[in-house]
């Protein structure tokens, strides 16, 4: 079973289900084999700086440090696969700074089935929480009192008559 995250974008009303961004939990393999263009794809430009800082640092140290070459190129090897492992939180925190909101969390066998399961449930509470035709009239606001003169400002909880 796949879990994701639902996202709405931050200028969106809710209403329109194309714009609504479903991420998958767990492993991402394009974050593993071509992260520089699936950080490109996705227009996350903070983390694409970091990921570039971080494999150019280990590029270099691996060229001036020939000693512990194969030490970095494991290094390098398991960021490779740390990446590709929280690709998809980082992906989530992208979205966050941008302003879209998590709607919730849906789950199924495949992409599908999860947003189908998730538009059922969304609907319906969109559907329960929308005003009743047959509720109460809307009634006017009750007048207030003009404000005399004479009232003072009351100053703490229980002011005391004079």
């Amino acid at each position: 079973m796949k879990v994701y995250t639902v996202h709405e974008p931050p200028e969106g009303d809710g209403d329109s289900a194309d714009r609504i961004l479903f991420v998958k939990e767990g492993f991402c393999w394009p974050a593993l084999f071509v992260p520089m263009f699936w950080l490109l794809w996705h227009r996350m430009w903070w983390v694409l700086l970091g990921w570039l800082a971080i494999s150019t640092g280990l590029a270099v140290l691996g060229e001036l440090v020939e000693e512990v070459a194969f030490i970095v190129g494991v290094a390098s090897l398991l960021f490779s696969f740390w990446f590709a492992l929280e690709a998809n939180v980082l992906r989530r925190w992208s979205l966050g700074r941008k302003g879209w909101r998590m709607l919730g969390i849906a789950a199924g066998r495949d992409r599908e089935e999860a947003e189908q399961s998730f538009f059922r449930r969304y609907l319906a509470l969109k559907v329960a929480r929308a005003p009743s035709r047959s509720a109460a009239p809307h009634l006017p606001p009750v007048p207030r009192p003009a404000a005399s003169t004479t009232d003072r400002p009351v100053i703490g909880l229980f002011p005391q008559p004079e």
